[in-house]
């Protein structure tokens, strides 16, 4: 059996480097009351993963991998903090250059995540689906409560109407992808 300054466990898996998503705010360019963090961003997506899988009785393996691309979605912003989405859909060449940027590193500085984030990139399966609506419903979740607790800007408004919308159009989709694959199953039966 190893050492355990060999093994050296202790730096590797102590290192700090994945806390940075502790320090990125997101909506840093709207008027806020609560800051939000990518890393608690992230827990609430995978959160909500987890309930909606457990209300539409989505298999387990299909639930996890879809916490694990929740966990991993957003750790390229270490690296390229939280573009606003505002600003990401007044330049949409944005998205280009930063999925260029996001792939590299993840491929450069976090290897181990690497195979994950390329099925999330992809966004073609059940488990992208469902980060994508535990996405959104994170969002709801942050603007329900700036609102809540009194912030008036329209802007939390605006993203509020806007992402209700996207949320409807994600349940849509999710359910027929879900519909589709339930007859396909009953079809090779």
């Amino acid at each position: 059996m190893k050492k355990l300054r060999e093994l050296n466990v202790l730096d590797l898996y102590g290192d700090i480097f994945p806390m940075i998503m502790t320090q990125q705010v997101r909506y840093n360019n709207r008027h806020r009351i609560h800051n939000e963090d990518l890393a608690q961003h992230s827990f609430m997506v995978a959160y909500n993963i987890l309930k909606i899988g457990f209300n539409y009785n989505i298999d387990s393996s299909t639930v996890y991998k879809a916490c694990a691309m929740a966990i991993v979605h957003d750790c390229p912003e270490m690296f390229t903090s939280d573009i606003p989405h505002d600003c990401k859909t007044k330049h949409p060449e944005l998205r280009d250059i930063l999925s260029t940027i996001e792939k590299e590193f993840i491929k450069e500085e976090m290897p181990e995540l690497q195979v994950l984030y390329n099925e999330y990139s992809q966004g073609t399966s059940i488990s992208f689906n469902l980060v994508e609506l535990g996405d959104a419903i994170s969002v709801l979740q942050y603007v329900n409560r700036e609102i809540l607790h009194g912030n008036k800007h329209e802007d939390m408004q605006i993203i509020k109407n806007e992402v209700s919308l996207r949320i409807v159009k994600l349940f849509d989709k999710l359910e027929k992808k879900l519909h589709i694959n339930s007859e396909e199953e009953n079809n090779g039966k």
